[in-house]
């Protein structure tokens, strides 16, 4: 009985993370990524996912959390904080959990957004399965649902012979 409702309970916050996750991405237009490296931390740690809205021409702020292309890695996306605004309007970048800036300045053209709302742990299956070796992550994650599933199910009443 009580395996039923905390499994009941999980599968229903679990439900109620996504809603958020998706919600504004399909009603306004946002971006959603997970985090994938703790260069954010304590802010954004690994699994999370952000939401993040158009910026729609306006400069960013100092502190700002935004996803940007990654001008040193190309096709890939970056998430970091304002450090700077330079004369020119491009950007310096900093995470968190790093020492020094980023080398690279941010050109306005590929800001993607700014963080708007932060989904914790949601996005971990997605960072798992990226990860090198995804087969066993996913294996688990996928047994663990399933255990979940089975466990938020009514239990049977069972008739004794008689």
């Amino acid at each position: 009985m009580i395996t039923s409702v905390l499994s009941r309970t999980v599968l229903g916050s679990l439900s109620g993370l996504l809603v958020w996750a998706q919600l504004p991405v399909a009603a306004l237009g946002w971006t959603a990524e997970v985090v994938q490296s703790g260069s954010m931390r304590p802010a954004l740690v690994p699994g999370d996912v952000v939401l993040y809205q158009p910026l729609r021409d306006r400069t960013p702020a100092v502190g700002q959390i935004l996803l940007v292309q990654d001008r040193t890695r190309p096709g890939h996306l970056l998430t970091h904080r304002v450090y700077r605004v330079l004369p020119d309007n491009d950007l310096i970048t900093k995470g968190d959990a790093n020492s020094t800036p980023d080398s690279t300045p941010v050109r306005p053209a590929d800001v993607r957004g700014v963080a708007r709302l932060r989904v914790p742990w949601i996005g971990l299956p997605v960072q798992l399965w990226r990860a090198r070796r995804p087969v066993p992550a996913a294996i688990v994650l996928l047994g663990l649902a399933v255990l979940l599933a089975l466990a938020a199910l009514p239990p049977h009443s069972r008739r004794r012979p008689g």
